[in-house]
C-alpha cells in the first residue's frame, strides 16, 4: 500500500501544489484587496451601472460590502470552487477509469494487493490531497488577515469553514469514483464529474436566487456548503456536514461494492 500511495504521490504532486499555491495566493490577494479598497463606495459604484435585476443578487453575494461578507464570498467563489473540484474530480477519475483505460490496474492488483486495499489506498491519498488544498487556502486566509491587519475571524470560524469545504469536495470525490467504479475512460468519466458539479452548483445559485426554485436548494450539494453563515454569523453547519458525510459515505460504499464485483480491464 506504501508504494501506491508513493506512486500517487510521484504521480499527482505537481498538480496537487499548483492548485494549493493557487488558491492560498487567491485567498491572501482577496485580504489585500479588502484592505485597499473602501468597500462601501466600490459597492455602490458596483450598484449603480449594474442592472435592477441584478442589484440584489450583488448585495446578498457581498453582504453589503462588509469585510466579512466579502473573504466569505471568496471562498464561495467561482475560483475556489473550481481549483477544488479539480482536485476531487481528477483524482477519482484515474483512480479506476483512468488506470483501467491505461491498461495499468491489471499490473498493480498482480501484486500481493487486494481491491479493496488498492481503492482504500486511492481514498486516502484523495482526502490528504484535499486536505492539503484546503488548508493552503485557509493558510492564504490568515496570512493576509495578519499582513494586512484586518482580524475579521479567528479559528472558532476558519476551522469549521475549512470542514465544510473539505467535505463538500468529499462528496464530490465519492460520487466521481462512483462514476470512476462503471467507467473504463478517465476523460469520459472527469467529464460526467464535472457536469454534476456544475449541476448542483447552479441549483444551488438558481434556488437560493430565485423563491420559486428553493424546492431544487436540498437536491444540491453545494446547497450544505455555507461560508457566509459560518464566517459571518459565526454558525456551525451541524445539519450540512452531516448532509455531506451521509453523501461521502453512501458513494464510497457503492464504489467499493462495484470495483469488488466488476471485470477488470
Amino acid at each position: 500500500m506504501l508504494n501506491l500511495l508513493g506512486r500517487l504521490l510521484a504521480r499527482n504532486r505537481v498538480f496537487l501544489i499548483a492548485c494549493a499555491l493557487v488558491l492560498g495566493w487567491f485567498q491572501f490577494l482577496l485580504c489585500a484587496l479588502v484592505a485597499e479598497l473602501d468597500l462601501q463606495s466600490a459597492l455602490e459604484q458596483i450598484l449603480a451601472f449594474a442592472p435592477p435585476v441584478m442589484r440584489g443578487v450583488v448585495e446578498q453575494a457581498l453582504l453589503g460590502g462588509s469585510v466579512q461578507g466579502v473573504l466569505a464570498f471568496g471562498w464561495d467563489h467561482p475560483i475556489t470552487h473550481a481549483l477544488l473540484t479539480a482536485v476531487a474530480i481528477a483524482l477519482a477519475a484515474r483512480a479506476i477509469a483512468g488506470e483501467v483505460e491505461g491498461g495499468v490496474i491489471e499490473l498493480v492488483l498482480a501484486q500481493p494487493l487486494g481491491r479493496a486495499t488498492y481503492l482504500a489506498a486511492h481514498c486516502c491519498f484523495a482526502l490528504a490531497s484535499l486536505v492539503f488544498v484546503v488548508a493552503a487556502g485557509g493558510l492564504g486566509t490568515v496570512i493576509g488577515q495578519q499582513v494586512f491587519a484586518l482580524h475579521t475571524f479567528g479559528s472558532e470560524r476558519l476551522l469549521p469553514l475549512l470542514l465544510n469545504a473539505l467535505l463538500l469536495q468529499a462528496a464530490v470525490f465519492s460520487l466521481t469514483l462512483l462514476l470512476s467504479a462503471w467507467g473504463r475512460e478517465a476523460g469520459r468519466v472527469a467529464a460526467m464529474g464535472v457536469l454534476l458539479a456544475v449541476i448542483s452548483y447552479f441549483l444551488n445559485v438558481i434556488a437560493t436566487f430565485w423563491p420559486r426554485a428553493a424546492f431544487l436548494q436540498p437536491w444540491s450539494l453545494h446547497s450544505y456548503y455555507e461560508p457566509r453563515a459560518i464566517l459571518v454569523r459565526g454558525e456551525f453547519p451541524a445539519a450540512a456536514l452531516s448532509a455531506l458525510a451521509l453523501v461521502t459515505a453512501a458513494a464510497l460504499s457503492l464504489s467499493f461494492w462495484r470495483f469488488h464485483r466488476r471485470d477488470l480491464p
